[in-house]
């Protein structure tokens, strides 16, 4: 297999540079908008007199996380709301929900999205327990009271519905797609074809096989997710161990090349000012998430394996996310794998479905489904060594007929916003425009080009771009009517 050589130290130090200074960019504070209808200072008495100054505090806050640069990346700031911050999940009910129950339901949610972000600021900030404590406490309520005075305003309701579209990853005017970078696009995609199709090829390194340590009571999972309640948006009503549970069960297992320390997966660390993994720590991480499909909601896992490095990339670390889409009844629906930059977004049926642009010759910016069957759940993910490319999804049984596996333990996916630093501190894994400082993947920014505004970073999860033409996004609410279609029998219904 080719391998992609690491680009020489002056231009990797550029790239690091360049790459920096495009996601300071890209997620630099700009001036708040304007709420259309204001509070009437007046109204602050009596029972509403607390509320007064609690813009001043978001204000006194946003400047001291901006100041110190501890901004958390994986949510929008909606505009206008410091108390709102968003996803694409929620942000596309923008024109759905009416009513008070319905808009109080999806203020709420994004409410919450604030304030755990908030915590990862107020870690990565130094603050002491006690601090910490006040001020959650102080815009806990804040949110809270300005949210029922503010929305109450049919006006500002309209204003936050225009502004609570997340951000793209995409530049606003891309560059006209150039008769190369179509053929190399192409030809990249037709490789990746080739790499699944014919026999399973043979190891190019010692194969070793990862799979989840057994931890939560799996029978969890039989109690009350068909009849949980849900909220305004569609979600159940679970409680952490259960989701953790239905974690733990798709969790795949990983087969992998090992040629060295690098390909064995591992856990995010800082060490001399960078990121690195330490695959002493072997670890995945997960995080629930939401999609929609025939306008019914579904849930998705989303798991984050860690490389120290690979070949091609720009800095001593490398990201595989792998998603698994659960239908109405909690089986596995579709499986989606890509590289953290974006490179690579492949689909891989559980059940019978289809491609919605099957006919179409040109694969620049269509869907990749590389194995043509659908996959039985459980699952191994065969991964190559050095350039840990996704060389095939098989059936874990397969994977288990060559010995025994070792146990990686599975973490939820905010553990890496507030990492370990050598002077005692924390800092997030990501930078305030959602990227992982100093880590390129030279390979991807030759693919997308000058597409999107941070070429070869590798993202958060809600900002993955993984169209090579076009503006598409991993975590789009609406990506599984725009890529699939599903027999008549087989269309999801809501829990």
């Amino acid at each position: 297999m080719s391998q992609v050589c690491p680009l020489p130290k002056s231009r990797a130090l550029a790239a690091a540079v360049i790459l920096s200074v495009a996601s300071a960019a890209l997620a630099a504070p700009t001036t708040p908008a304007k709420l259309p209808v204001p509070l009437d200072p007046s109204l602050f008495v009596g029972m509403l007199k607390g509320y007064k100054d609690c813009r001043a505090k978001y204000e006194e806050m946003d400047a001291r996380i901006d100041a110190a640069g501890v901004r958390d990346g994986s949510y929008y700031r909606v505009p206008g709301f410091p108390y709102l911050r968003t996803d694409r999940y929620a942000a596309s009910f923008k024109d759905e929900v009416t009513g008070l129950d319905e808009v109080a339901g999806w203020t709420r949610r994004m409410r919450e999205f604030d304030q755990e972000a908030r915590e990862f600021e107020y870690r990565n900030l130094g603050m002491s327990e006690q601090d910490i404590g006040t001020w959650r406490y102080d815009l806990l309520s804040c949110g809270g009271g300005l949210a029922n005075l503010e929305l109450f305003e049919d006006a500002n309701l309209a204003f936050l519905r225009k502004q609570v579209a997340p951000g793209s990853e995409y530049v606003a005017k891309p560059a006209k797609l150039t008769d190369a970078r179509r053929k190399a696009i192409a030809t990249h995609q037709a490789e990746v074809l080739k790499r699944f199709s014919g026999e399973l090829p043979a190891a190019a390194a010692p194969l070793k096989l990862w799979a989840a340590k057994p931890v939560e009571d799996l029978s969890l999972i039989a109690k009350g997710y068909g009849n949980a309640i849900a909220d305004e948006l569609g979600v159940p009503a679970l409680i952490d161990s259960q989701w953790r549970a239905f974690a733990e069960m798709h969790a795949p297992a990983l087969w992998i090349e090992t040629a060295a320390a690098r390909d064995q997966p591992g856990m995010p660390i800082t060490k001399d000012g960078a990121f690195t993994v330490d695959p002493a720590q072997p670890r995945m991480h997960y995080q629930i998430t939401f999609t929609r499909f025939k306008g019914k909601p579904l849930a998705e896992i989303n798991y984050f394996i860690w490389f120290a490095g690979r070949d091609g990339n720009t800095g001593a670390l490398d990201s595989l996310i792998w998603r698994v889409t659960l239908d109405a009844n909690a089986h596995p629906l579709v499986f989606e794998a890509v590289n953290a930059s974006g490179r690579d977004h492949l689909w891989f049926a559980a059940q019978p479905l289809k491609r919605r642009d099957a006919g179409k010759k040109d694969l620049a910016d269509a869907a990749l489904f590389p194995q043509a069957e659908p996959i039985a759940w459980p699952v191994a993910l065969r991964i190559a060594a050095g350039s840990h490319d996704l060389l095939r999804v098989v059936p874990l049984a397969t994977a288990t007929a060559s010995g025994s596996s070792t146990p990686y333990e599975l973490r939820r996916y905010e553990e890496v916003f507030t990492l370990a630093t050598s002077d005692g501190k924390t800092r997030s894994l990501y930078d305030a425009g959602g990227v992982i400082p100093g880590v390129r993947d030279d390979k991807q920014a030759g693919l997308f080009g000058d597409q999107v505004a941070t070429p070869g970073a590798l993202h958060v999860l809600g900002r993955v771009p993984v169209a090579y033409v076009g503006n598409r996004h991993f975590d789009d609410a609406d990506r599984l009517d725009q890529q699939l279609v599903l027999p008549a029998s087989k269309v999801a219904t809501a829990p």
